[in-house]
């Protein structure tokens, strides 16, 4: 494959806060263990430009920290071989959750430390073009329906660990603590304002020589990739068979995956197993041999499992207590993917820390190739066993988890 935006002597790296950033791309890696031999395959692939899975916004700060450097010390050891300028991108959530400025901060700190020309500005594209977030004369905004609106104006900007009270994204910066003045705000409704921002920044960093650190949503690396469309993935390209179901996990909580999990457990030929929270915390062991049981016997007649958390959300001011609750829940989804009675022919997880834990964890997954998407922006990759998609919380419509199940079943 030909990408001809980036130059040859240059390598796009996306560290990737979550599982999620991969909805607008195909072909390239995901790499989720960043040893030097996993960078170096990346590096090398014809692909020029790869995914690291940090899963930082489920992490502490100072976790969210040392995992970045981490991974960016890795890619940096391992380039010292192949001497590419590097496109870092600080890969986030387009309604502005996650731990900034402190990724940037510490890309652009690592990237000098090592001798890199960094471009002294950062460009920020929170903009997500296939979803609905467009950023307008420096505010940024969210579809709802048929209308437009800021996203403090969402529950996005309530979330516990990371809410915010600004949409213009100059006093975003300024109330997270960063300085307007480090960043190049990238106003963009769609891909023909990013293609003209990426032209004019690539022409920039020829002409200085530099490295650059990016922080954007998923649509601004498809526009520096240079990728091609491609039609959404049916069931024969996932090579699923006509016999046997799948299986749908959903941990996601936020209103847009309740309404599109009510929607799918009214559809023929499914049936939901909830998850109660207090069963999870105290009685976890036999919750977890009934649920295997349930799904095997599901399966077993035809009939599509769909394992969620109740619904109601668990309020704790503490911010640990509340990362330690949600890694509790995610522990316990893992498990039941790592024990399946069945081999399911293929699998859905609905939520960003869901997603990431079965990937890393219960699939042990260390790098993939990114398939393409099944609907707009929900991204599949291929497993060793089966196909295995990656549904984001805050995006689709209210009939999209139905509209999967309806694709997977045939």
């Amino acid at each position: 494959m030909k990408l001809s935006n980036l130059h040859p002597t240059t390598h796009m790296v996306v560290f990737d806060d979550d599982p999620t950033g991969i909805q607008t791309v195909h072909g390239c890696l995901l790499v989720t263990d960043w040893s030097d031999e996993n960078i170096r395959m990346a590096l090398q692939d014809n692909v020029p430009f790869f995914y690291i899975l940090t899963n930082t916004r489920a992490l502490t700060a100072e976790s969210a920290r040392k995992t970045l450097t981490s991974a960016l010390e890795a890619v940096i050891r391992v380039n010292q071989e192949f001497d590419y300028r590097l496109i870092c991108v600080s890969r986030s959530d387009s309604c502005l959750r996650g731990h900034f400025p402190l990724e940037t901060n510490v890309m652009r700190d690592v990237l000098m430390k090592h001798g890199y020309k960094v471009w002294p500005k950062i460009p920020f594209a929170p903009a997500f073009i296939e979803s609905g977030r467009f950023t307008i004369e420096g505010k940024h905004y969210m579809r709802d329906g048929e209308r437009l609106i800021p996203v403090s104006e969402s529950e996005f900007a309530r979330d516990n660990v990371f809410g915010y009270k600004h949409s213009h994204l100059v006093d975003y910066i300024q109330e997270k603590g960063g300085n307007p003045e480090d960043y190049d705000i990238v106003n963009a409704q769609n891909y023909e304002e990013l293609n003209t921002f990426r032209d004019a920044l690539f022409a920039k960093l020829e002409g200085e020589g530099c490295d650059v650190v990016i922080r954007s949503s998923s649509s601004l690396p498809r526009s520096m990739s240079g990728i091609a469309d491609k039609p959404f993935l049916t069931r024969q390209d996932l090579g699923i068979q006509s016999n046997g179901t799948g299986i749908f996990i959903v941990g996601s909580h936020v209103k847009k995956t309740t309404e599109q999990l009510d929607y799918l457990l009214k559809s023929v030929g499914v049936k939901g197993i909830e998850l109660p929270i207090d069963d999870i915390l105290n009685h976890s062991e036999a919750l977890m041999s009934k649920t295997l049981e349930t799904i095997k016997s599901l399966s077993s007649n035809g009939i599509t499992p769909v394992v969620y958390t109740a619904r109601q959300e668990v309020r704790i001011e503490d911010a640990a207590q509340r990362l330690l609750l949600g890694q509790t829940v995610s522990d316990f989804l893992v498990d039941i993917v790592r024990k399946l009675l069945i081999c399911p022919k293929y699998v859905v997880a609905k939520g960003g820390i869901t997603s990431h834990d079965i990937l890393t964890k219960g699939l042990a997954v260390k790098t993939a190739r990114v398939m393409g998407q099944v609907i707009n922006s929900v991204p599949c990759v291929m497993t060793d066993r089966f196909p295995y998609i990656i549904f984001p919380g805050n995006v689709g419509g209210p009939r999209s988890l139905e509209e999967i199940y309806n694709i997977l079943k045939g």
